[in-house]
C-alpha cells in the first residue's frame, strides 16, 4: 500500500491551485487516458501491476495518491473502499480533496465477468467517497492486460469491452520528479531496493584498508560501552545535520567537509573518513543501537539521549515531566505516531547516509542498513517500496526481526499515520516546500 498526500500537475480550468508550484509542463486531462497513464507512470515510477490506484483533484491539481493490491479490493470493496476514503479524505487529510480520479489495473485480459468484479468495486468507492466524504469520482480508466477504457462511457465503439489498445495512445513524460524538482522519470517502487544499491558510491580501496585496521583495533581496545554509545551517536547526529543540509544530490559524509572540485586528496582524508565510517558502522552492530537512529532523525539528538539514559537506568524514578514527554515521543516515533511532523530533511539525510555505508558494510551492519531503509520507506507511506526492502533484506538475512515487525504493521496499520495525516507527511513537505523540521506538539 501506497500512500502520496500531495503531488503537484495542474488539471485544465480557470481554478487556481492553492499549492505551491513551479511553472508546470502543461495541464492534463483526466478524461485523457495517455494524459492519466502518464500521470500514474510518473507518480509510482510505472505502471503497478494488479493495483487500484486512487488520486485526488483539488483546486484544479492532483491532492493525494493512493495505490493498494487489487485482489483485495475487489474480495472486500467495502473495507477497502473506506480505508481509502479515510486516508484520502479522513482525519488528517486536510486540504481534503474534492474529488478523486480511479484508475484499477491488472493483468488479465478484458473479460466481461472481470469488468463486473471491477464494477463492484467502483461501485463501493462511489458510494462510501461520495456519500460519506463528499468526494466525487469524476473519471474512472480500467487497464486490462493492453487495453483500457472508461467503464461509465456510454459509446461503445470508444470504451465498449476490450477498449483501446495502449499501443494506440501518445503518453506524455512528465518532466521532473514528484517534488517538483528537475530529474528522470522516478524509479519503479518495487525495485527501490535494488535502486538503492545500484546508486551507492564505489567503495574506496585506501579507505576498505583503514577500516579493516581500525575495526581490528576497536575490538581488541574498546571503549566503556555508554561511552562509545554517545560519541557513535554523536557521529550520526553530525552526519544527518550534514547531510541534511547538502544539496539533494551528492549528499557528503566525509569527516572533514567536502573538498572543491580543484582540490586533491591528502594522504590524510582516507584515514579521517575511515575514523568516521567506522563510528557509523558500528551503530548498526545492535538492534537497539540501529532502532536509536530512528528518534534521532525523526526528533533529534535529545530523544536518542533520552531512550539511551532510560535503557542505561540513569533516570530518576519517575523522570521529570520534560524528560518522561521526550520518552514517550521517543517510543511514539517507532510507529510514527508522535502526532507531529518528523524531521523529513533528517530522514532524507539518513537514506543518503546509508547509501554512503552501503560499499563498506559488512555482516549485521548491511543487515540493519537494510531493515532500515524498509522503516524510512513505510514511514513515508511508501509501501511498495517499504516492500522491495524488507523483500531484499529477508532474502539475505532471513532472521531479521525489524523486517518482518515492519510487514506486520503494514498489514495491521497500513499506510503510517505520518503519511495518512497530510501536512504530517513526506510528500506534503518535499511538495510545498514546508519547513522540513519536526513540527510542534
Amino acid at each position: 500500500m501506497d500512500a502520496h498526500p500531495h503531488a503537484r500537475h495542474p488539471l485544465p480550468g480557470p481554478a487556481q491551485s492553492t499549492y505551491a508550484s513551479d511553472p508546470p509542463p502543461g495541464p492534463l486531462d483526466i478524461a485523457n487516458p495517455a494524459d492519466c497513464l502518464a500521470l500514474v507512470r510518473h507518480t509510482f515510477g510505472g505502471l503497478p501491476q494488479e493495483s487500484l490506484i486512487v488520486i485526488g483533484l483539488l483546486d484544479g491539481c492532483t491532492g493525494g495518491h493512493m495505490r493498494i493490491d487489487l485482489q483485495p479490493a475487489l474480495q472486500e470493496p467495502f473495507t477497502c473502499a473506506r480505508l481509502i476514503a479515510d486516508c484520502l479524505a479522513g482525519e488528517g487529510s486536510s486540504p481534503a480533496p474534492e474529488a478523486a480520479m480511479l484508475m484499477l489495473i491488472g493483468d488479465e485480459a478484458p473479460s466481461q465477468t472481470q469488468d463486473e468484479a471491477w464494477r463492484c468495486c467502483l461501485e463501493a468507492l462511489r458510494i462510501v467517497l461520495e456519500a460519506e466524504y463528499c468526494v466525487r469520482i469524476v473519471q474512472t480508466w480500467f487497464l486490462a492486460a493492453d487495453h483500457v477504457r472508461d467503464p461509465l462511457c456510454a459509446d461503445p465503439a470508444c470504451c465498449g469491452l476490450p477498449g483501446r489498445g495502449i499501443g494506440e495512445l501518445r503518453i506524455p513524460t512528465l518532466g521532473g520528479l514528484p517534488n517538483g524538482l528537475p530529474g528522470r522519470e522516478p524509479a519503479p517502487l518495487e525495485k527501490a531496493a535494488a535502486t538503492f544499491l545500484q546508486r551507492a558510491p564505489v567503495a574506496d580501496t585506501r579507505v576498505e584498508a583503514l577500516l579493516a585496521d581500525l575495526r581490528t583495533g576497536n575490538a581488541a581496545h574498546p571503549l566503556p560501552e555508554p561511552r562509545q554509545l554517545r560519541h557513535r551517536l554523536q557521529a550520526w547526529d553530525l552526519a544527518l545535520a550534514r547531510a541534511a543540509a547538502a544539496p539533494q544530490q551528492g549528499r557528503c559524509i566525509d569527516a572533514e567537509a567536502p573538498r572543491s572540485e580543484d582540490q586533491t586528496a591528502t594522504p590524510e582524508e582516507p584515514l579521517a573518513q575511515a575514523q568516521n565510517l567506522i563510528k557509523l558502522l558500528e551503530q548498526l552492530h545492535t538492534g537497539f543501537e540501529r532502532d536509536l537512529l530512528i528518534p534521532l532523525a525523526t526528533l533529534g539528538l535529545d530523544h536518542a539521549m533520552a531512550g539511551l539514559r532510560h535503557r542505561e537506568g540513569h533516570l530518576v524514578s519517575p523522570p521529570e515531566r520534560a524528560e518522561a514527554a521526550m520518552l514517550q515521543r521517543y517510543a511514539a516515533s517507532f510507529l510514527g505516531e508522535t502526532r507531529s511532523r518528523p524531521d523529513w530533511q533528517r530522514v532524507d539525510g539518513l537514506e543518503a547516509v546509508l547509501n554512503a555505508l552501503v560499499p563498506y558494510a559488512r555482516g549485521v551492519e548491511r543487515e540493519h542498513l537494510l531493515c532500515l531503509m524498509a522503516w524510512i520507506e513505510w514511514a513515508r507511506g511508501r509501501g511498495t517500496a517499504a516492500g522491495s526492502f524488507i523483500d531484499r533484506c529477508l532474502s539475505e538475512f532471513p532472521d531479521n526481526e525489524l523486517s518482518r515487525i515492519i510487514e506486520r504493521l503494514m498489514q495491521l496499520k497500513g499506510v503510517c499515520l505520518w503519511a495518512r495525516t497530510k501536512q504530517h507527511s513526506w510528500s506534503w513537505t518535499r511538495t510545498t516546500g514546508r519547513t522540513t523540521g519536526p513540527s510542534p506538539d
